[in-house]
């Protein structure tokens, strides 16, 4: 079998809380692990994109919409989708 979900893989997150959302995979375990028997892989994404900041906001308000939240997620191999 060809191994495609590699490190560096963007990747679409289709179940859960982050469903929809892009990710990069950062680690795979393909055979699995003890805890987990099934293959899986950790993945980064983006958990909230920055909004449309506009002139009349101040500069709290600002710096408040350009925040950038992130998320580590371990994630089986069947609930996401490869890019």
């Amino acid at each position: 079998m060809v191994k495609f979900l590699k490190l560096g893989k963007v990747v679409i997150v289709l179940n859960g809380r982050f469903a929809g959302r892009k990710a990069v995979i950062v680690r795979s375990f393909d055979e699995g692990t003890r805890d987990r028997p099934y293959g899986h892989c950790l993945v980064a994404g983006i958990a909230k994109y920055p909004k449309k900041v506009i002139r009349k906001d101040s500069a709290k308000k600002m710096e408040k919409k350009s925040r950038v939240k992130a998320f580590l997620e371990l994630v089986n191999y069947t609930h996401i989708m490869p890019t």
